[in-house]
C-alpha cells in the first residue's frame, strides 16, 4: 500500500475542504452574531471530528511524525 499525501486523495481532500467550509460558515456566524460562542465551539469541535474520521487518527500529520 503506497502512503500518499492528502492532497492526492479525493476523500481526503474533500474531506478537508468541506471541514473548512464549515468552520468559516461557523466563523462567520459568530462573527455576524447569528451564533453564540458555546454553540460555535461545539461546532468546531464536532467539523474537526468529522475530518478526523475521514483521515483517520494514524493518518494525521499531527499525530504521526
Amino acid at each position: 500500500m503506497n502512503k500518499k499525501h492528502f492532497w492526492e486523495s479525493k476523500t481526503k481532500l474533500g474531506a478537508v475542504l468541506v471541514g473548512v467550509s464549515a468552520l468559516l460558515g461557523t466563523i462567520g456566524g459568530w462573527l455576524t452574531g447569528a451564533i453564540d460562542l458555546t454553540s460555535a465551539i461545539q461546532a468546531i469541535i464536532m467539523e474537526a471530528g468529522a475530518v478526523m474520521s475521514v483521515f483517520g487518527l494514524r493518518d494525521l500529520p499531527v499525530v504521526n511524525k
